[in-house]
This record gives C-alpha cells, structure tokens and sequence, in this order.
C-alpha cells in the first residue's frame, strides 16, 4: 500500500512496508554475537522506493543497537540532521520516536529527501588510513544519569583501512602498520571514538570486549573488510566505536581485547596484537590467563599533544653519522640492563621508568658506558621470561609505568648523550592463551605443522615468516620502537633459531626447505628486509643479531642470499671459550691456552660485540666473580684480580665491550629478576676498586680511538706502516700471558698485555713494534683499583730495551699476577718502527673479502 508521504516524516509501525522489521533469527543472531554482517542491517538503509508516492521522497529503516537501550520502557528518540540550514547556518533538526524491538534494539522508519544518505564511497579509492562517512544523526534517551546521546557505531559507513593498507598488508611491507592495526583514538567529524582493526583470517565472528561494554561480546561486533576488487576477505576486522563530542568520553585507561569464535566453534579472548598498552599483571610469577590490553592515552600518531621530546641533537647527529656510514666507527661501551632488578626500593618494591631514569642515567655516566641495553622492554605478562616470550610487540613493559614514563627515561639517556639498545625477539612467542598462539582458533601466527611452527626446547611457537601479514607485523614492530621511542638500536635474539628449521631439533622434528636444507629461506629474507628497511628509513640505528652458530656473513651488507646484513654480531664463541679457560686451575690453564687464540681464526668474518651478557650469570651458571678459578676454588681476592683482567681483555680486544648489570661490582650471587643487585656489596674496599677500573678501563676504550675505530677486519692493514688494526705480541701458553696491539691510521697504537696465571714475572720481555718510552695507561693492580701495586704504575714510562729473538725492540717490565697493562705508543711513533717487528705481526692473515670497510651503495643510499 503506497503511502503519501512528506520528507522528514516518520512512519508509524503500522503503515511499515512488510519486513521492513528484522527478523527474529537475524535479532537471535546478534544476540549470540554471531551475526554474519551486522552492519547490513544494522545503522541506516534505503527501503524500497515502490511504498512512496511522491516523488523526490525514499523510505530509510534505522536500528540502532546498543547495551544502553536494554531496559524496557525507555523512550528513545531518533534525532535527524536535514539537509536545509536554518539561519544561523546550523542543520536544521528533527526527532522521530523510535520503537523497541528488542532489548539494546530499536527501529525507526522515515521519509528523507532523496541523497539524504550519501552514497557508499569506492573504497578503493580512499585515502592511506581510510574514510569513514559521518552519520546525519544520533540518539537521545532517558537514562540512569539523566538526559544521554548515543552516536551509532553502525551510522558510521565507510572504510578504516585503504586498499593501499591492506595491499602493503598483504604484500609483508605495511611498515606503517601500527597506524592502521589495533586501536586507536580518533575524531570523526565532531565526534571522538576508537578505531579498531585486527587480522584474524580465519575467524567467524569477531567483537571488540572491554571495560567500557562489560565484556559483552553482543555490544561491539566487527566488520569484515573486503577487498574492492575482486570482493574477497582480507582477514582484516574493523571497527569505528563512538563515544561522545569530548576527548574526556573516550575510555583510556579501559582494558579490552577481541572475542574471537573460531572455525571449530570455540570462544575465545584475545589481546590486540598492536595493543599499544597492556594491563600490569596481577601476578608476575604466573602466565596470566588473560593479560588484557589497554586503551593507550600515549599514541603519539592520534592524539593532539605527542610526547615532548628533547633530544633532536642527539637524533640528528645519529642519522648524519648513518647517512655516511660512520656509526659502526663510534664507541659503543654497552651496559645491560633489566630494569626491575637494576633497583628496587628499601622495601624490595618496584621503581618505575621515570623515578629509575636520573639513577641510571648518573650510574652509567660514572662507569663511562655509552650505551645501555635493555632487556625486557617489550610488554611480556611473565616475568619470569625476562622479556623473550613477548605479548606486546608494540608496548612497553606496563610494570615500570606507561609508554610515556619509558620515553621519558629515553630522553633523558639521549640529552646525556647515551644511546639505548633495546632486546627485539622476532623467532618466537610464547603460548599464553591470550596471546598470539592459535589467534583465530588456527595456527594463524604460527606455522600449521608443529614441526615448523614450535620450539619444544623453549615451550613455544615460531613465527611463520612465510606469510606476508606476519612479516608485516615484525617489521612494522621494530620500525615502531624506532620511530616513537627513538630506539638506537636492536639486538635481535634467538637469531639461530630463525634461520634454522632444525635448531635444537633432532631427526625428524623438522622438514627441510624446498632445497632439502635446514635454513629457513623465509626468515633469511625477513631478516634482510628488517635490516634494509631500518637502514633506509632509520638511517644509524644499530642492528645486532645474537647467532650462536657459524653462519657465514651475518654482517655482511652485500644483496646475496645468504647475507643476512646485520650490522654487529655477538661474540658468543669468545664469551664461552675466554670464561671457560679463566674457570680452569693455573695448572690447566696451560693446556686450554688455544681457547684464547682461537678468535683469531674468524675475527675477520664478522662485527662484533663482546658480551658477557645476562645468560652468563643466571640458570645455576653463576655470577662472572665466581666463575674465576672455580675449579680451584680461588679466594675472593684473586677472584676479582682476575675479573679485573678479564673486563680489560673484552674491553681491549675487537669488539664493542657489553657487562650485564651489577658485574661492575662483582656481585657475588647469580642475577635473580625478581630482587634488586646487591648494591651494598659496592660499598665493599676491593669492589669499589673493580668498579673504579671498569669506569676508568670504559674511559680508556672510549678515549684511544685504535680501541675502537679498529674492530671491525682487524687483520687489515691501518695506516702507513707494518701494523694490522690488531696484531698479536706474544702467545705465551706456558705463561698465560698475552699481548696484543692496537692500530687505527696515525692514532697513537696500544699494547694490552695479559698475565692470565697468579704467579707475578719479573721484568717480563715482550716484542714492541715502535721503540721508545710507551706511557701506562691503565694497570688493573694498581692500588687505585684494589690491587697489590705491582708492575708500572698508571701515568708511569716503560722503555723499550734488549732485542728479543724475534724482533729488534722489546718492553722489559713486571707483570703482577691476574693483571691487565695497556700502554700508549710514544708520540711521534712514526719515527720510532723497530727493525725487525714481533714474528706474530708479520704472520697474521690479510683476509680482504669482507666488506667492513663501508660503501654508501651497500647501505641503499
């Protein structure tokens, strides 16, 4: 029956055209939350023009469905904006009476004018971080607090990720990614609310839960994003939630996540995987069951006041020294650091980012370290995990305070001229149930046959580096942290156990490449886009990898296949051989002597950090002090005699130095995350001594640029005349002594020299390629650093005398036992080249194949 109408006329429920009310099973359906499209029914709809009779004039059906309009009675009115403007230019308003057709459902039939509702935009067209088109109307009703407006998710039509999004998205380069996936606050006309996308392919149905909705999965359902060409499902759930005309509306601060029904039929809640702030967990020593996330007040790309940063010279001075390929040159004195162990309160409680930031800052400062690394950083619900089975990717740690609080102590690092090195875990996740583990019910993360897809060794799953949405999400977490922290650098864990399909597996846990090898080829190619996209976009940051294996060319920059294009590698295979040999008896030592000198065999392949890290000091290992002499039992004194000569062997020797936290002290018991260092130890005579020469020996390494400058092929050539970046003296197994030296193109060359044994030399010949008087720099038994006294005292001269067997010129001076001697090069050396240099500079390898000495072209500039 055709009914004669004027625009902007509602339509009482007995003159509807038939249907027009939904249907029970599509209401029973969005009750269970199950609703295939809600947003086809739901928000505004052109009817059938056949029920008009006048021209110029369409019938619109609106459902408005809300938790607020459950109670019965509610008189709810559906307020409209027209198209005419009265005269103060305002949208002249009408209110039509809605009718209840279920709880949290109410509909309304009206008479607009024709292109009252626009038309849907082609959302192939819509810009980089979609469109969405504003509704012209909004809902009032009487509530509990009075008078309340409701603005419709489903009024607001439109697109929240472009095509260009979902093809980088797809493609496994949407570097951008942390703008467009998770939630995030934004203002649609004049209206604030949050916008949520997450990738869940093989979901049913997907609903946004939180604080703000009561959990109920019913109230927020999402929308599937389809492709506009072609139509198919993108994987991708979207949703824009309104909340009021005042940022003040928007619930920060509420926990959500998403209620995902699976395939097989399953609920399930999961955390955003692009959450930018995670709740802190009610139990640090247990796995949560669910670890909720946050809606973050701190996104910097959204919100109208960004952090404030300070530290633009610091920023400027990294990107130009990476622009010409200079930053591997600058010293790098790292300290590692896990920030809720470093220092507690007198009361063993926790001390957040912004109260650790002056303390730390004035710590690393005195030791002279340039550099922290922090472990940790990333948001993990168990601490117990020290950060490496991570939940938020692009979150800070919530237990120290909110992503804020962690830029501030950046900031502060940066104006005191420290770089900040943070640990990046792209091999695996952990299997928390709320995590990333079987997302969508399926392995959607993770490979489908476990064979790939876990790590039985560690209890956890491997990224599937072959999917493109996977990709896109490591590389956009890591260009995140770069971006809004200001990271400076990266040490990539688990490297190993990415490139390897059968790391710790045995015969039959793990399926070849289609080549029938063990290499992951994917993760080999995710890695080389990781480090080419950082060069590119974050030109000086950092790129370290902890590989484990012997890999060939983990560093090298050069586009081949195998070229993994790290700048740094840990020096794992120093770590273990050097402590090795230092636990062994004076009598063994002997013996293991090649443990020593087998660095020499590959110093050449790669960069490198020496670390003695935090996985030497923890897990029953012990604590560095009392892994020196420890299968002899050594007293405490010597035990830190030798310490002392091991930190001047890292520091001395190729490779950027990194200490794990509290080792500057010699702390005596093995790191426990969860309990403050012993800081009181410090206060002790002979750890104030250690502690002194690590800030004085972190001076040295810093200050005489063949210390530094020369690491990277050291058995090049530097400079004008015989010397290698680094040359070996003397190799005295029998003795336990040591020597090596130091060249960087006319700099000043310095010698180490090492007495590994307890027993003390007396005038101690060792051949010296420049004769002269050579000044002491450091000598770790000095009395300033706790020690004996004996041998040269720092600022003192030793001269070269006697000619050795196998050279012209040697340094006759006393060693005392468990000691560290670095001497300066007279100053006009150039004058002063012995005759016949020490046999062992002559005979080190001039492996040229490498490519350290850097090229713009390798870098992508």
């Amino acid at each position: 029956m055709a009914v004669a109408l004027e625009s902007y006329c509602g339509l009482v429920v007995e003159f509807w055209p038939p249907s027009t009310s939904l249907e029970d099973w599509q209401v029973d359906d969005l009750h269970k939350s199950h609703h295939k499209n809600p947003a086809s029914v739901l928000g505004c709809h052109k009817l059938d023009d056949d029920h008009l009779c006048i021209a110029g004039c369409q019938l619109h059906i609106f459902r408005v469905w809300h938790p607020s309009l459950e109670a019965e009675g509610l008189e709810v009115l559906l307020h409209l904006d027209s198209l005419e403007e009265d005269e103060d230019c305002q949208p002249v308003a009408y209110a039509f009476e809605m009718r209840r057709r279920s709880a949290w459902l109410y509909e309304a039939v009206v008479a607009l004018p024709e292109g009252w509702l626009a038309e849907a935009e082609d959302p192939g067209r819509a810009p980089s971080g979609g469109a969405l088109q504003l509704p012209r109307y909004r809902v009032i009703f009487q509530g509990a607090a009075g008078q309340e407006v409701l603005h419709d998710t489903f009024g607001y039509t439109g697109v929240l990720m472009a095509e260009v999004d979902l093809d980088e998205f797809q493609g496994g380069n949407f570097l951008a990614i942390a703008d467009s996936m998770g939630c995030h606050c934004v203002r649609a006309g004049a209206v604030f609310g949050l916008r949520f996308a997450v990738w869940a392919p093989k979901a049913q149905f997907v609903s946004v839960v939180g604080d703000w909705n009561n959990w109920d999965g019913r109230a927020c359902p999402m929308r599937r994003r389809h492709r506009s060409v072609g139509g198919g499902f993108s994987g991708v759930w979207e949703l824009f939630i309104p909340f009021g005309y005042e940022e003040a509306s928007v619930p920060f601060g509420n926990k959500y996540g998403f209620k995902i029904h699976s395939a097989d039929g399953q609920d399930i809640v999961k955390i955003d995987p692009f959450a930018q702030e995670f709740e802190v967990p009610s139990d640090m020593d247990y796995c949560p069951a669910l670890n909720s996330s946050v809606v973050s007040s701190c996104d910097d790309s959204y919100r109208q006041q960004p952090f404030e940063w300070s530290d633009s010279s610091w920023m400027t001075r990294r990107e130009e020294k990476g622009r010409i390929a200079m930053s591997l040159l600058e010293p790098m004195a790292i300290y590692e650091v896990h920030l809720p162990s470093w220092r507690r309160d007198p009361n063993g409680g926790l001390i957040g980012y912004r109260d650790l930031a002056t303390q730390l800052v004035e710590h690393v400062k005195a030791m002279n370290f340039n550099y922290v690394e922090l472990i940790g950083l990333a948001h993990h619900p168990f601490l117990g995990s020290w950060g490496y089975q991570v939940t938020g990717y692009y979150s800070s740690f919530s237990l120290l305070g909110s992503p804020d609080d962690l830029k501030f102590l950046i900031n502060e690092m940066h104006t005191a001229g420290i770089g900040v090195i943070m640990d990046f875990v792209p091999a695996h996740f952990c299997k928390d149930a709320c995590g990333f583990s079987r997302y969508d019910g399926s392995p959607t993360f993770e490979y489908d046959d476990p064979r790939e897809g876990e790590q039985t060794e560690w209890g956890t799953c491997i990224f599937n580096f072959k999917k493109n949405e996977v990709r896109s999400f490591l590389l956009g977490s890591a260009l995140f942290w770069a971006q809004r922290y200001h990271i400076d650098g990266f040490r990539c864990d688990a490297v190993s156990c990415m490139i390897y399909r059968n790391f710790g597996k045995a015969d039959g846990e793990w399926i070849p490449n289609e080549n029938g090898t063990d290499s992951n080829l994917e993760a080999v190619s995710l890695l080389q886009d990781l480090n080419r996209s950082m060069k590119r976009h974050w030109p000086g940051v950092i790129m370290i990898a902890e590989e484990s294996t012997s890999w060939t060319s983990v560093t090298d920059l050069r586009r081949a296949d195998f070229c993994l294009g790290f700048d740094l590698k840990w020096d794992l295979g120093w770590m273990n051989d050097t402590l090795i040999y230092l636990e062994e008896p004076a009598c063994n030592k002997p013996s293991n002597h090649g443990k020593l000198m087998l660095r020499n065999h590959y110093l050449q392949n790669e960069r490198w950090v020496a670390p003695l890290s935090h996985d030497e000091v923890a897990n029953m290992k012990g604590s560095l002090i009392e892994k020196m002499g420890r299968k002899e039992n050594l007293a405490f004194y010597d035990r830190v005699r030798l310490l002392s000569a091991l930190y001047g062997y890292q520091a001395a020797g190729p490779g950027r130095p990194l200490l794990f936290m509290g080792q500057e002290i010699g702390q005596g018991r093995e790191w426990n995350c969860r309990q403050s260092l012993d800081w009181h130890e410090g206060d002790e005579q002979t750890r104030k001594g250690l502690c002194t020469w690590v800030s004085e020996l972190m001076a040295v390494y810093r200050h005489h640029k063949p210390l530094h400058m020369g690491d990277d092929e050291p058995h090049l050539k530097s400079g004008p005349f015989f010397g290698s970046k680094f040359d070996y003296l003397e190799s005295n197994a029998d003795a336990c002594v040591v020597a090596f030296c130091r060249h960087w193109n006319r700099e000043r060359p310095v010698i180490a020299i090492f007495n590994f044994s307890p027993k003390f030399y007396h005038n101690y010949a060792i051949g010296c390629p420049y004769w002269g008087g050579w000044q002491v720099l450091l000598n770790s038994d000095d009395q300033r650093y706790g020690g004996r006294g004996g041998g040269p005292g720092n600022s003192s001269w030793v001269c070269t005398g006697q000619a050795k067997s196998d050279c012209s010129d040697s340094l006759s001076l006393d060693l005392p036992g468990s000691s560290c001697i670095v001497l300066l090069a007279p100053e006009r050396f150039e004058d002063a080249r012995a005759r016949v240099p020490p046999k062992m500079m002559s005979g080190a390898p001039q492996d040229t194949d490498g490519d350290i000495e850097y090229a713009l072209d390798d870098l992508g500039f």
